[in-house]
């Protein structure tokens, strides 16, 4: 990701690319220790094994098929 530099009073709005959004969250997942699925069939059972799990499955996209 490129870096941007910044005066203190400017606003910065970075609008990544869906390479670097697939990217992002192909990254979030992985941290978690499960796959897209596997978090799936947590959030279907409405149990989460950890709290980072939780946490991710609610910040993704739905799913495209």
């Amino acid at each position: 990701m490129p870096v941007t530099y910044a005066e203190p009073s400017e606003i910065v709005v970075h609008r990544p690319t869906p390479y670097e959004a697939r990217e992002a969250l192909e990254a979030a997942i992985a941290e978690t220790g499960f796959t897209r699925e596997e978090l799936e069939a947590q959030a279907r059972a409405g149990r989460f094994e950890t709290a980072l799990a939780h946490q991710t499955w609610y910040s993704l996209p739905p799913h495209a098929e």
